[in-house]
């Protein structure tokens, strides 16, 4: 006869696992520190490191730096939230060379870091302040994946339907 590890253990076990792959993929900062983008703007000084995400709606390589610009919006574990109202724009300073194939516009991303200070700038015709974020560490979402419904996969659904 084979003796099974208790119940409790198995459980224990999966909790660990799971904790294990659920582990954040950035910094996060210190309990009470934490800002919007048009917070940080109306502090008008440095900032401690924040954690903040969004979508890159600009990219500028500079010689020793990448410049970009993003629309914020609220965190769910580190990832952007696009269902959301935006926290205001904002702006990543990142060493070296990020390729803007890479980080094109409309991809997500997260960065942590201090905010250093604030640049004028334009959206349009409508004049801006932006934070600007020295990411000391950044996360590129990967996009959704798009399937298409004529590729002959199986789908299950529950639903009501009512035809007049």
């Amino acid at each position: 006869m084979t003796s099974r590890p208790p119940r409790a253990v198995v459980v224990l076990l999966l909790s660990v696992v799971v904790a294990a792959c659920a582990t954040l993929p950035l910094p996060v900062p210190e309990a009470g520190t934490q800002v919007t983008p048009r917070q940080a703007v109306e502090i008008g000084q440095p900032v401690h490191a924040q954690l903040w995400g969004g979508v890159i709606v600009g990219v500028d390589n500079r010689s020793d730096h990448t410049l970009l610009e993003v629309v914020g919006y609220p965190l769910r574990n580190q990832e952007p939230r696009t269902d959301r109202m935006t926290h205001g724009r904002f702006r990543v300073q990142v060493a070296g060379f990020l390729d803007p194939l890479d980080y094109r516009v409309g991809r997500r991303i997260t960065a942590y870091g201090p905010v250093e200070r604030t640049e004028a700038g334009h959206i349009g015709a409508v004049e801006y302040v932006f934070p600007v974020m020295v990411g000391t560490a950044v996360q590129l979402w990967p996009e959704p994946e798009v399937r298409d419904r004529r590729s002959g996969g199986v789908t299950f659904g529950i639903g009501i339907g009512i035809g007049l």
